[in-house]
């Protein structure tokens, strides 16, 4: 692979990463049922290390695309957005009231 960070595996490093921000995001959550922290220091947490742990898949993960087989893990990725675009459709058409609030270059 040969993907490394600070001479370190990425996948390694990576796991260890997201291991020690889970438990200070279990620790938090653990603070915050004992009332040692108010709703919105624990919201603030848990987004805040939510954004820190995506950042770094993103960034170790990055790579991919520049593997021999990214073109499948692209697709692989996107393929469930089909699906999503197509729920969001069937759920603005089933609406009540839907077509009518349509702009009136989309109603016949």
């Amino acid at each position: 692979m040969g993907h490394t960070i600070l001479g370190k595996d990425a996948y390694n490093v990576n796991f260890v990463m997201l291991m020690i921000l889970t438990a200070v995001e279990v620790g938090a959550v653990a603070a915050s049922v004992k009332g040692a922290i108010v709703d919105e220091m624990i919201i603030l947490i848990l987004v805040s290390i939510g954004a820190i742990k995506f950042l770094g898949i993103a960034f170790v993960f990055m790579h991919l695309r520049m593997e021999a087989d990214s073109n499948i893990l692209t697709l692989t990725a996107l393929f469930p957005v089909f699906f999503i675009l197509l729920m969001i459709l069937f759920i603005a058409i089933t609406t009540p009231g839907a077509p009518d609030s349509l702009p009136a270059w989309c109603r016949f």
